[in-house]
């Protein structure tokens, strides 16, 4: 957001003249600069703000920092005076999640009128100008003060205003020669008899938009619920100065004054006058929340000593009242974001300056050798990352429309989930108990940035209901995921590279095994497990250490990759089990270097389709000595000789080089794995190539 010095000085006159001084006082006030301009007399301060500090995104909330920690006066702009009465405009309010609402009538008496200069020109640097008057007032009281206000068209606006929740199918009209925008049922709206007026807190329409004709105004000033808002504007898509400062939480105390801001700046103008009283048919009427702090406590989150009286006089700087010893009220801009004691704490260390509070070593031990899930899970990841895999973070909780996407019955496994009965938000209400969910939506946001070469993973918990679990409420079990999605080399410039897929991933857990030194499996997932029918029943499968199920990877259902929007996009989805890979026998690390490399040998069976590789793949396991390192397939094919439903299939066997053996001895083991087999077989049609 881009501020000008000059504005600020106008709530602040006594702000330094030297800029990097006042840069730092804005840093340690908790404002990021992001930039400083200085154009002749005018100097532009570009600031990033907290994510929950609303009441930042105006010059009023700026100045409050600035003034209390410079210690400066503080002043404010002309504001007008409303009066409210029963005799105002027919307004009603349906909803309680508007928290306070005013509409203002007012008439146009001159429409060229211009705005004071310094007005315009803190509107011009934030790129909020419009040049209708009415409108630029209304954006330059949201600006200054940081209570969002709107102007409809009185004379477009049939009969009664309300604020009420929308129907479903109700459109509204956004942008002119547009088609309406169908709203999500509920969504908070301002409508009259026929139409749509605004998504309150996000956007008016244009059906009721003031425009260089007007000649009657509603001005409205108000106050909503910030996770209604937040849901409003995240499903049209749009950011707008008004949603920003509404879904971080404004002051419900303020509707009136923002209002007046925008009414004195007319009236001063000679742009407007009131025509009547102002309507207000919901004042906020919840009392201000109050904090207790304690002052040993303060002590030592601080590591210093204040008394209660300099707590109270440095609070009272940020509009913090002691209304008995230890007990503040909270101000209105700051009710959604101080609650607890320590909130207040953090003002008092802004206050006394970060570098001023005393600072003491931390204790500091020789160390400790990393456990061996922390090995496990480093070797899992660095074979990841050396596979062009992205490291990502997801929430432990997420929402119904994410869990929409695997679709569950009621008599899921995936179904039941450890929820929050009173969340603040409903896209995060539920502890995840699966990540595919979240591994599917992750691809398809990146899909939406054009984003094709997708290649994630995430070392995370999941979180299964179970009453006999510890804690009574669930099973947290660790786990590695990953997601593979587009083309398997996709710097390759001679020819097209094969898309990644569950082989490409299946390879991958063969390196993670390899590293591991785990002996790995891969079987048919069965038709119980959670994940089966979120993964395609014919390229996915279960993945085994030894006879103990570690893990599944397979391509993501059809179904599942309709629902995310994913189009023709295929893909494959792998997690591992943590708790199985940890060994205690053998510590999750490469191998000790060899100088004489492994020995290497092939046997190729004929082999009829009712034996299947992982059958013979067991006989010869037990067939063959300790020494065996590895054994799997490498090749299938169909020999130019081969009889109606027969196949050739390849197995790579390798054995371990030390102590050294002749080859006779290797030879011999051969013959006794051969032998093993067309004993087994035989009789089926099993017969070395």
């Amino acid at each position: 957001m881009k501020l000008t010095l000059a504005g600020l000085r106008a709530f602040v006159p006594g702000l330094p003249e030297d800029v990097p001084a006042l840069r730092d006082a804005l840093d340690a006030s908790g404002l990021e600069v992001k930039g400083m301009e200085t154009d002749g007399p005018q100097t532009v301060v570009t600031l990033e703000f907290l994510a929950n500090r609303g009441d930042h995104r105006s010059y009023a909330g700026v100045a409050d920092e600035l003034a209390a920690r410079l210690g400066l006066p503080r002043t404010g702009l002309p504001a007008t005076r409303l009066t409210t009465s029963a005799e105002a405009p027919a307004v009603t309010v349906e909803s309680g999640r508007c928290l306070a609402y005013t509409l203002t009538p007012l008439t146009v008496t001159d429409p060229g009128a211009a705005l004071p200069a310094d007005t315009l020109e803190r509107l011009a640097t934030a790129g909020l100008s419009t040049g209708l008057t009415v409108v630029d007032a209304a954006q330059a009281a949201g600006l200054e003060t940081g209570q969002p206000v709107h102007a409809f068209d009185a004379d477009l606006v049939a009969g009664p205003v309300v604020v009420r929740e929308s129907r479903p199918g109700e459109a509204i009209r956004l942008n002119a020669g547009e088609d309406p925008r169908e709203l999500t049922a509920g969504t908070l709206v301002v409508a009259d008899r026929e139409k749509l007026l605004a998504v309150a807190g996000v956007v008016g329409g244009t059906e009721a938009a003031v425009s260089a004709t007007t000649r009657r105004v509603l001005l409205e000033s108000a106050a909503y619920d910030p996770v209604s808002v937040r849901l409003a504007a995240g499903a049209l898509g749009l950011s707008t100065p008004a949603s920003q400062r509404y879904e971080r939480g404004s002051d419900p105390t303020a509707p009136l004054a923002g209002a007046g801001r925008a009414v004195a700046l007319l009236e001063n103008a000679g742009a407007a006058v009131r025509d009547g009283d102002t309507a207000e048919p919901v004042r906020w009427a919840g009392p201000l929340p109050t904090v207790a702090i304690d002052a040993a406590d303060c002590a030592r989150f601080l590591g210093l000593g204040l008394t209660l009286d300099d707590m109270a006089d440095r609070l009272a700087d940020y509009g913090f009242r002691q209304q008995e010893p230890g007990v503040f009220q909270v101000p209105g801009t700051r009710i959604w974001d101080v609650k607890e004691p320590e909130d207040l704490y953090e003002e008092l260390a802004r206050h006394i300056g970060f570098d001023e509070l005393p600072g003491t070593a931390l204790p500091a031990g020789t160390g400790a050798l990393p456990t061996r899930r922390e090995t496990l899970l480093r070797t899992i990841g660095d074979t990841l990352v050396g596979l062009g895999f992205y490291e990502t973070f997801t929430e432990g909780f997420y929402g119904r429309d994410t869990l929409k996407l695997l679709a569950p019955a009621g008599d899921h496994p995936l179904a039941p989930h450890v929820r929050i009965g009173n969340a603040e938000d409903r896209r995060y209400s539920m502890l995840k108990n699966n990540c595919l969910a979240q591994a599917v939506a992750a691809a398809a946001a990146n899909l939406r940035f054009k984003q094709d070469q997708i290649r994630l993973f995430e070392a995370t918990r999941v979180f299964e209901p179970s009453p006999e679990a510890d804690n009574g409420l669930c099973h947290e079990r660790p786990v590695v995921w990953a997601l593979a999605l587009g083309s398997s080399d996709p710097m390759r410039w001679s020819d097209k590279a094969p898309e990644m897929d569950f082989f490409f991933l299946r390879g991958a857990v063969e390196e993670i095994a390899l590293r591991c030194r785990a002996d790995v499996r891969f079987v048919p997932l069965p038709p119980e497990h959670p994940l089966a029918d979120s993964l395609h029943p014919h390229r996915s499968a279960r993945i085994l250490l030894g006879d103990r199920p570690a893990g599944v990877l397979g391509e993501v259902h059809p179904d599942v990759r309709r629902r995310a929007g994913l189009g023709g996009k295929r893909p494959c989805y792998l997690e591992l089990a943590v708790e199985e890979w940890e060994y205690e026998d053998r510590p999750a690390v490469l191998p000790p270097f060899r100088e004489d490399p492994p020995v290497e040998r092939m046997l190729d069976f004929v082999t009829p389709r009712t034996v299947t590789s992982e059958e013979i793949l067991a006989v010869m396991r037990a067939a063959a000595p300790d020494w065996l390192r590895t054994l799997r397939v490498v090749d299938v094919f169909v020999p130019g000789k081969a009889a109606p439903g027969e196949r050739s299939i390849t197995y790579l066997i390798t054995f371990n080089s030390e102590p050294a053996r002749t080859a006779e001895e290797i030879n011999g083991i051969l013959d006794v794995l051969v032998a093993a087999v067309t004993t087994e077989f035989g009789d089926a049609g099993v017969r070395l190539r």
